[in-house]
């Protein structure tokens, strides 16, 4: 479901994996030192989408960057540092651990163990808990920006008065969780199990749940204004006072549609600080712009014969070079088509067919296709920062020359896959199967490989640095930036 400016889809939860660097998560988002704040009256920032020259954006207070960029820029957790006992490294065994409070900000919890855990209240921004097991573990009260729960399992987890803000919890169990009044505006629960989840007074506004399985969940009082529920099971779930807006519901049909922005919809100021200016060479540079000043393509627009909406039957689809900015098009059937060239930042194909399909210099930034199905397709050349492809089909793709910078690969199926002279750095193969892939020439830069498949996968010439390896150990590790 796409809306008008100011109010873009934001499938971004993504951005988390720039946590995946062992080393330096500051050093991937304040590339070069780009980020600079901007004077302004912190009293009064600016809320209007500006740019401050052609390669410059500035990030007012009420953006929903504004608190990512910020935290990135905050310090974080040492690379297996000991906090109150707990060893803050993949695979950790910290099971009903006392972290509450704890300032865990970047930290990689990925095949932790920590069921039982108690983290209330801990600063967790920009840490990532993929494949993690967290049974009953207690995060209320914590805020979870850009944080990853990819593949979790995490029944009877709770979560009341968290804040998930562009956090992603994709193919999760989350079965009878507690997830009370929590925030998860512009954040996205994709593929999981929420099975007699509370949700009860949360805000889910311009949130997606596609494809999560909420029956029996309690969603009474909660926001969905310009949510998305496309795809998503309801069976028995309690609807009762749901704040209905331009909600896409499970059979993609929009609930209650209005034209502008839904009541409530638009977020407080973050901070009082001042607005933060970035510049082309960083890694967020290309998703904001085009979020701050870009056109959004309208759900229900044809182009070139293809309705863009969910669940559109469009094989063959005639897409080059087409502006395809924000299109929501999960679940719809692309197979065979070209998009070679299209713009199609901050879309989604979460739950697509789309083998086959000619993706050559395509700008894929900041799209989700979690769980999608794209054997044989073809992305070389393309732009596919931030992008989530999480738990995707890809046997036989290329990504020759891609610029694949702090993408995420999680759980993904890439054997026989084609990266040469690919650009990884930063990006996560969590899980992952890379049977047979080409990675020759590739940048593996903070790259995370930590339980991917690698049996004949060719890496001559490929750069490693700060590389998370399959096994959790680190090659080339250095005491500085990349």
């Amino acid at each position: 479901m796409s809306k008008a400016p100011p109010n873009y889809r934001l499938r971004l939860p993504h951005l988390r994996d720039m946590t995946r660097a062992a080393a330096s998560l500051i050093a991937l988002v304040a590339v070069g030192g780009a980020l600079t704040p901007v004077t302004a009256s912190a009293s009064a920032p600016s809320t209007s989408p500006s740019t401050a020259g052609s390669n410059r954006v500035s990030i007012p207070t009420t953006n929903p960057y504004y608190s990512l960029v910020a935290a990135g820029m905050a310090p974080t957790v040492g690379y297996g540092q000991t906090v109150n006992g707990c060893a803050v490294q993949p695979k950790t065994t910290c099971v009903r651990a006392q972290l509450a409070g704890a300032m865990l900000r970047g930290a990689l919890f990925d095949y932790a163990d920590l069921d039982g855990a108690n983290l209330s209240g801990a600063t967790v921004a920009l840490a990532s808990f993929g494949y993690a097991s967290m049974a009953g573990a207690n995060l209320n009260d914590t805020i979870l920006t850009g944080v990853t729960l990819d593949y979790v399992y995490a029944p009877g987890l709770s979560l009341v008065g968290s804040s998930l803000n562009l956090g992603a919890i994709d193919n999760g169990d989350l079965k009878g969780a507690d997830l009370r009044h929590l925030n998860a505006n512009f954040g996205a629960v994709v593929g999981s199990d929420l099975d007699h989840a509370d949700l009860e007074g949360a805000n889910l506004s311009d949130t997606d749940f596609n494809g999560d399985d909420l029956t029996d969940a309690n969603l009474s009082g909660a926001d969905l204004a310009n949510g998305d529920l496309t795809g998503s099971n309801l069976t028995g779930a309690n609807l009762s006072g749901v704040d209905f807006c331009n909600t896409v519901m499970p059979n993609g049909k929009v609930r209650n549609p209005r034209k502008g922005t839904c009541a409530g919809q638009t977020p407080p100021a973050q901070s009082k600080a001042a607005p933060i200016s970035i510049d082309s060479s960083n890694i967020f540079y290309p998703a904001i712009h085009a979020l701050l000043v870009g056109h959004q393509v309208q759900a229900g627009t044809v182009v070139n014969g293809c309705k863009i909406q969910a669940y559109t039957k469009c094989p063959g689809a005639k897409l080059a070079h087409a502006d395809l900015q924000g299109a929501f098009l999960a679940y719809s059937t692309l197979d065979g088509g070209n998009l070679s060239g299209a713009n199609f930042f901050l879309g989604s194909m979460a739950f697509a067919k789309a083998s086959g399909v000619n993706l050559k210099g395509i700008a894929l930034g900041a799209t989700s296709a979690v769980d999608s199905t794209m054997e044989g397709t073809v992305f070389n050349k393309s732009e596919l920062t931030l992008t989530n492809l999480v738990g995707a089909d890809l046997r036989g793709a290329s990504f020759t020359g891609v610029d694949g910078r702090v993408s995420s690969f999680s759980g993904a199926d890439l054997r026989g896959d084609n990266f040469t002279g690919a650009d990884l750095a930063g990006a996560s193969f969590a899980g992952a199967n890379l049977t047979g892939a080409d990675l020759a020439g590739t940048n593996l830069s903070e790259t995370t490989l930590l339980g991917a498949t690698m049996t004949a996968a060719d890496t001559t010439g490929a750069t490693f640095c700060d590389t998370i390896m399959p096994d959790g150990t680190i090659k080339n590790p250095t005491l500085g930036k990349c």
